[in-house]
């Protein structure tokens, strides 16, 4: 589950300032900015002068708070990728691509090193994703959740933000049928919602967050398995919850049953009630019925 917002930014970027070490600083730097804004124009060149490139272009994902990430890249001139979220820059990058034709792959080398994590979240290796007319880059590990995405409705989405490299101006642009992903993947890809409810609930503990909040992980098993189309790392959505909004993420999927995670943050402000026998789960999301 993502949950990007103003609170949850602030909170991280104050609590990490102690952190920052001297890459950090230089890779923010007015001199670095300046630097990735004249490599961004001579990538925009080369974008213009290429015709229907496979992959070259302006890239953007974000919620319009905490994460507007943009990314700039083409064969010649690499790429460049700046983060801009509530306080204004959080992250800068640059550096060069490499395409794996065979592996339909592009390899991104960063001048900067990348900090791993729950924000920033850039992988080193992405794949072009065509769908219809759009063209999505999304890295090996997170094609499952862009599946998640589609089968939640929130792809093909009808604006500039979600949670997935699209090519800028593409939103507007047609995504019938299916996106052309690795064959081993396509059957994450839900022709209907599934359904589903908890019949058991077989854990819960709690940990703790980098920024120390409190995350309860409870583990709970459900009435659906592989025989009505479910899979390791599909996600179900809470239905007939009033105003609980959460999901959980399958981590094991047997013939006719699944267990699966919710991770539910907590605040001091905000107690979500704890997983139950009897709730009910789909892959699709009640506000989203209805979204193509």
């Amino acid at each position: 589950m993502r949950k990007l917002s103003c609170v949850l930014f602030l909170v991280f970027c104050f609590g990490n300032v102690a952190c920052m070490a001297t890459e950090q600083d230089e890779k923010l730097s007015k001199t670095n900015q300046a630097l990735i804004e004249a490599k961004r124009q001579k990538i925009e060149t080369e974008i213009a002068q290429l015709k229907d490139h496979p992959w070259a272009g302006q890239y953007y994902f974000g919620d319009g708070l905490g994460a507007n990430v943009s990314l700039t890249l083409a064969p010649e001139n690499g790429f460049t990728i700046t983060w801009y979220g509530c306080l204004g820059l959080y992250d800068q990058n640059h550096g060069t691509v490499d395409w794996d034709k065979d592996r339909n792959t592009l390899k991104m080398s960063f001048a900067f090193e990348v900090e791993k994590g729950y924000i920033g979240r850039y992988a080193s290796e992405y794949k072009p994703i065509r769908w219809d007319e759009r063209v999505y880059l999304i890295s090996a590990n997170e094609i499952v959740q862009f599946c998640n995405d589609i089968n939640s409705g929130r792809e093909p989405r009808k604006g500039v933000h979600g949670q997935s490299f699209l090519r800028r101006g593409d939103e507007k642009k047609e995504a019938e049928g299916k996106p052309v992903l690795p064959e081993e993947f396509m059957p994450y890809l839900l022709d209907e919602p599934i359904d589903a409810a908890i019949v058991s609930v077989k854990d819960v503990r709690e940990t703790r967050d980098r920024i120390d909040s409190r995350i309860f992980i409870t583990t709970v098993s459900i009435n659906k398995g592989k025989k009505d189309g479910l899979a390791p790392g599909m996600e179900l959505y809470v239905m007939k919850q009033k105003n609980l909004v959460e999901s959980m993420k399958l981590t094991k999927v047997e013939e006719t049953q699944s267990e699966g995670e919710f991770h539910i943050w907590e605040s001091r402000v905000l107690r979500t009630p704890t997983p139950a026998e009897g709730w009910q789960l789909s892959t699709r999301p009640s506000w989203n019925r209805n979204v193509r």
